[in-house]
């Protein structure tokens, strides 16, 4: 799912949609910020794993209309790349996907801050992601 500002209203219901849908399998929901409700900002929690999901209307205050946004970690801190529609099963396969060619099944490994891929893509990751002092 590649969200993030836009003007297309079916961009923030599939937003919703994933939320509503992860509580409704048994995550935990709180407000991600103390400042905002959990309509607009949730962080949800289940077995390790760490759903955050932002869903703004901003209609009438800024060039877009709304922010849609969904970012998944793994037990392990590493990201999982989001299935289209709230989907447990992908999520867990989350943990032995590679991000960058898609082997699924597969150990893998941390690259930069968070990225995830196979040991046979991390020098290609690292050297893309990973610059002297990029960690300092």
């Amino acid at each position: 799912m590649k969200l993030g500002f836009t003007n297309n209203p079916a961009d923030l219901d599939a937003g919703r949609a994933f939320r509503d849908a992860a509580v409704a399998d048994g995550w935990t929901i709180a407000p991600l910020y103390i400042t905002e409700a959990m309509d607009r900002a949730a962080r949800l929690t289940r077995d390790g794993f760490v759903l955050q999901v932002i869903t703004r209307d901003m209609t009438g205050h800024f060039k877009w209309k709304a922010e849609a946004d969904v970012s998944i970690w793994g037990p392990d801190g590493l990201c999982i790349e989001v299935p289209a529609d709230y989907d447990w099963g992908a999520i867990t396969a989350g943990l032995r996907t590679c991000h960058n060619c898609h082997k699924t099944d597969v150990d893998t490994e941390r690259y930069g801050f968070a990225g995830r891929c196979c040991a046979e893509c991390r020098p290609a990751m690292a050297a893309k992601h990973e610059r002297p002092g990029w960690c300092d």
